[in-house]
This record gives C-alpha cells, sequence and structure tokens, in this order.
C-alpha cells in the first residue's frame, strides 16, 4: 500500500495520486428519474470486486480520491457517485450551497439504480462490496433492506442513523423542519444554515482532525461552486429527521443478510452514537468499532487514517 502522508501532502495528491486514478478513471452521467447522476468510476488492473462508494451530505465523489486511491491499489473497481443535490449532479435548486431532496428515498433509489447498472455479480464477474460515509451509510441502511444480498460486506463510517438536531433538543429537529415545510417553506434554506463562505470554514471547527488534508478539499471547494453545498433546505432537514424510525425498526433491520461493519467517530458531533450502537444490535451480523476520530474520520490525522482503511480493507477482504 502506498499511503499519502500528511507532510508534503497536497505535493503528493497533486502530483501522484490524481494523475495515477485520472488514468483509470471514466464519468459517467447516469439517467435517474427527473435527472443525471454523476458518477466517477475508477478500474484498475487486476480488480478482483467492485465498490459503490456512498459519500455525506454537502460532500462529493471527489472528496474521497485518497480513500479511492486505497481501494484501487487493493484491487477494487470503484463506482462514486456525486449523490443527487451534490457536485455535478441533478439539482433541484441553483443556489449550489442548498443541499435539497424531495424524499430521502431518491438517493436510495439511485444507489439502486447504480447497483442495477453496473454492480451485479452477473455483469461484473466480480464479488460487489459497499462503503459509505455520513449521509450515506443512511442511503447505504435502507439499500442493505431493500436489496438483501445484493452486497457482501458493507462498511458504513459514522453513518446518519440519527442526525443531530444542535443547537436543538433531539426532538425538534424535525419537528421544527415539518411545521416550515407544512407553512409553504419546504424548498427553503433552513435556518441553521448560511450561504457559503469560504473564510468561515476552518480547520479548526471543521470535523476533520488533519489539517493537510482539510486544507487540500478546501482549496478544491473555495475554487468549484458545485462542490459548495453547505446548507439543507427544510425539506431535506426533514427527511433527514425521518431516517431514523426506518432504519432501527427491528424488521427492517432483520432484512440485512449482508455483514456490516460500522465504525464510530468518538469525537463525533453530527450524527448520533446511541442510535448507532441500536442498529448494530439489530443486525444478524453486525460489528461496531470505535474510532478516536471527528465525523470525518477519512480526513483524520496519519495514525487513525492508518487504521481506519486497514480496518476497512481487512473487512472487505
Amino acid at each position: 500500500m502506498i499511503w499519502v502522508e500528511e507532510a508534503g501532502y497536497r505535493e503528493t495528491m497533486e502530483k501522484t495520486v490524481e494523475p495515477a486514478l485520472a488514468e483509470i478513471r471514466r464519468e459517467v452521467m447516469l439517467p435517474v428519474r427527473d435527472g443525471r447522476l454523476h458518477v466517477e468510476i475508477y478500474e484498475p488492473r487486476q480488480a478482483r470486486a467492485a465498490l459503490l462508494l456512498l459519500h455525506g451530505y454537502t460532500e462529493s465523489a471527489e472528496k474521497f480520491r485518497e480513500m479511492i486511491w486505497y481501494f484501487t491499489q487493493a484491487g477494487f473497481v470503484v463506482y462514486a457517485p456525486d449523490q443527487r443535490g451534490h457536485g455535478r449532479s441533478t439539482r433541484l435548486t441553483e443556489d449550489t450551497s442548498i443541499t435539497d431532496v424531495e424524499h430521502f428515498e431518491d438517493y436510495v433509489d439511485d444507489a439502486e439504480k447504480i447497483l442495477d447498472e453496473w454492480l451485479q455479480p452477473e455483469k461484473t464477474g466480480k464479488r460487489s462490496v459497499l462503503y459509505a460515509h455520513s449521509m450515506g451509510g443512511a442511503v447505504a441502511g435502507f439499500l442493505l433492506m431493500r436489496r438483501p444480498g445484493a452486497f457482501e460486506r458493507a462498511v458504513l463510517t459514522a453513518p446518519m442513523i440519527a442526525p443531530s438536531s444542535a443547537p436543538l433538543p433531539k426532538w425538534a429537529g424535525g419537528a421544527v423542519a415539518g411545521l416550515m415545510c407544512r407553512l409553504g417553506k419546504a424548498k427553503e434554506r433552513a435556518f441553521i444554515g448560511k450561504p457559503y463562505d469560504a473564510a468561515s470554514e476552518t480547520f479548526e471547527t471543521s470535523f476533520a482532525t488533519s489539517r493537510a488534508r482539510f486544507a487540500y478539499y478546501a482549496k478544491k471547494r473555495a475554487e468549484n461552486r458545485l462542490l459548495q453545498n453547505c446548507s439543507p433546505t427544510y425539506r431535506w432537514a426533514r427527511e433527514a429527521a425521518g431516517v431514523t424510525r426506518g432504519l432501527l425498526d427491528r424488521r427492517n433491520l432483520q432484512k440485512i443478510k449482508t455483514p456490516v461493519l460500522l465504525i464510530q467517530a468518538q469525537r463525533d458531533t453530527v450524527v448520533l452514537l446511541p442510535e448507532q450502537q441500536r442498529f448494530v444490535d439489530g443486525l444478524k451480523d453486525g460489528k461496531l468499532v470505535r474510532c478516536d476520530a471527528k465525523h470525518e474520520i477519512y480526513l483524520s490525522e496519519d495514525g487513525v487514517l492508518r487504521l481506519y482503511v486497514t480496518e476497512i480493507l481487512d473487512f472487505l477482504g
């Protein structure tokens, strides 16, 4: 494994990792209901498995280039979409700082379309696995319920089983969002959000613990308006708050046949930790590993990141 070190991080990414990934990447606009998904596909030589990567809220496939570097080195063909409302995929608003979705199930439908398009073993001749972060982890949970056995293994990192509603009380986030939707403000920026401002997004207030990794993507984000999601609509907030009931329903959890590794960020303030434990406890084959990190575990300092990546690759096999 060729690791990217924090010392000289930008130079390594720009001169080694990005050019190498560009050589094996193709980009596809996949038609989905009411729009198109931008999907990055990485095809290393002698690939042994196919991996679906689902990013989190306000993120993009591009933010996971270092993780894709490790996955491709390990022999995975990687399918990394920009989820709807993010990156280069279809959006419901012209303001690229706003994230909106009509129904959370739209994300699940999109992921299922990618699964059917590319990751069926009978099409690829390879086993399929899943790696998902944060909001992507919630999407993955529902996908695993909907398509039992479609993936051989699944890794959910800091998954949004239950989003934090801070600064509101735990019960209030969904209630306020629902009320605002009923008042006709569903498509408006939620009061907890604000327009994108690069100067206000600092390492100290970020969910990363590696300054080098944070700075690398922050520069990309500042230079590309399509990467500048930073606020939900009231509708998105309502839909996000609604995932917890479905994800923790024991009847739904029993539908999941895939072995699941859930990696929890112990210093997470974005999603709630007890609900992650309840999710794992309800699975037939689930394992929870705790990591000394903030929410964006994949942007941790070198030591933590190596443990994180090694744990994932060992599990995926």
